[in-house]
């Protein structure tokens, strides 16, 4: 074995020792061979380095990386580069202390990609004042991430009026240390998305985008707000409030809300994703009660047959849907009402997983005067009325407008009481009226 070289032995000796030196001094004598220190950390990532989780090797690299990461040239910056081992801890001063530096170590970058040093379950990280004074001191700054470490809503309001340049922010742990409205973040902001499935611990993921270019889709994209949220009761609905006035997207698991007074009134909403993972549609329905009318895209999940809800209840809350999407629901009844599918262009039903006496009937939606595209996975369907739909599509009197059509085979059932042959003769004969109809054309 070749002995080590006295210039590895001394940045070892660096290394080991770097709380106890003089920082002005390690900056002026690391600079000859900060290149090839860096270097050498950077292979330990690539090559996956491990440790045995008895030394605390991770801890010191962190204490010198604000050494080696030390130049105006760097324009990103992605700390998930510099994870060195995931075995070892790194504590949350020690990553602060290295955030707390860009701003003189890096002071023109433009992208920064945060994440935790290490990802235990019991190692928590965040970013607090004197952090985020760093960030916002990085002038040139147009592109940040950050993930796994808290941040407070505070701290990310005062980012976003700060940094002039900032074109888009994400971080996945926000912590609601002051009250959230879209007028925090004034009018230069064209996306804002929140995810509060974490609601009921004050904590959101948030992604932001400024607006871009001018013209007449400006006062839309500055209002462009959309909500992801499980609220177990109604004081978690606290943020539909806040964003009642701009919210246009809302996504909510009301599986664990059973009871509602009222859901609040969302004048701009257009498109909306409820999950009832087959629990009471009691949420579901005050939702469509306040809310369906404005409503262009709607997409239902896990919707049981035993509550009794049917195409009608749903259309006529929503009469305007250009869009309605099904997906593992079971609805008690085939009964779309003309008058209120006037609008729509889309139509999909996925439920291939669902085992129920009953069987899956749609033939109303096809009347539909727009409708363009439907896509179809059903495990049993009704064609009890093929002969009359089969005739209404030969004669061009439905489906005029109609361009795609997706309707697959399940093969994975057994009737209990129908031939298998009678009903696969059924699924082909309205298969090819529906290649009938798109072959021909839009009318």
């Amino acid at each position: 074995m070749e002995p080590p070289l006295l210039l590895d032995l001394a940045i070892k000796a660096l290394i080991d020792n770097i709380d106890k030196l003089d920082k002005d001094l390690v900056k002026t004598i690391i600079v000859p061979f900060r290149q090839k220190m860096l270097k050498e950390m950077l292979e330990m990532v690539r090559l996956n380095r491990r440790c045995n989780g008895q030394d605390d090797h991770n801890d010191k690299q962190w204490a010198i990386l604000p050494f080696l990461i030390n130049s105006k040239n760097y324009t990103k910056l992605d700390l998930l580069d510099l994870m060195v081992c995931d075995s070892c801890t790194v504590t949350n001063s020690r990553f602060q202390e290295f955030i707390r530096g860009l701003r003189l170590n890096t002071p023109n970058l433009r992208e920064l990609i945060i994440y935790a040093p290490v990802l235990h379950d019991n190692e928590k990280f965040s970013l607090d004042e004197r952090e985020l004074n760093s960030i916002i001191q990085l002038k040139n700054l147009a592109f940040l991430k950050i993930y796994f470490v808290q941040v407070p809503l505070s701290g990310i309001l005062d980012i976003s009026r700060r940094c002039e340049k900032l074109e888009e922010i994400f971080v996945d742990i926000v912590i609601l240390d002051v009250e959230f409205s879209y007028d925090a973040f004034g009018d230069d902001f064209a996306n804002l998305h929140i995810d509060a499935y974490n609601i009921k611990h004050r904590q959101v993921s948030l992604m932001m985008k400024r607006k871009i270019g001018m013209g007449p889709k400006y006062k839309d994209n500055t209002q462009d707000v959309r909500l992801k949220l499980q609220p177990e009761k109604n004081q978690d609905l606290f943020l539909v409030q806040w964003f009642a006035e701009k919210l246009k997207e809302i996504e909510f698991d009301s599986s664990q809300m059973e009871n509602i007074d009222e859901f609040p009134h969302l004048p701009q909403l257009k498109k909306a994703m409820i999950i009832c993972n087959s629990k009471s549609v009691h949420v579901l329905r005050c939702f469509m009660k306040r809310n369906g009318e404005s409503l262009q895209e709607l997409s239902l999940c896990q919707v049981s047959i035993r509550d009794k809800i049917a195409f009608s209840e749903i259309l006529n809350f929503c009469p305007n849907l250009q869009s309605l999407a099904l997906h593992c629901c079971s609805l008690s009844a085939n009964d779309a009402p003309f008058d209120a599918i006037q609008q729509l262009k889309q139509f999909s039903w996925c439920s291939k997983n669902i085992d129920y006496r009953d069987k899956f009937a749609f033939s109303s939606i096809l009347s539909a005067p727009l409708l363009e595209d439907i896509n179809i996975d059903l495990s049993k369907i009704d064609f009890s009325d093929n002969a009359t739909i089969i005739g209404r599509i030969q004669k061009r009197e439905i489906l005029r407008n109609i361009k795609k059509i997706n309707m697959v085979r399940r093969m994975n059932f057994i009737f209990e009481d129908e031939d298998d042959s009678s009903y696969w003769t059924s699924f082909t004969e309205l298969e090819n009226a529906f290649a009938s109809v798109i072959s021909a054309g839009p009318l």
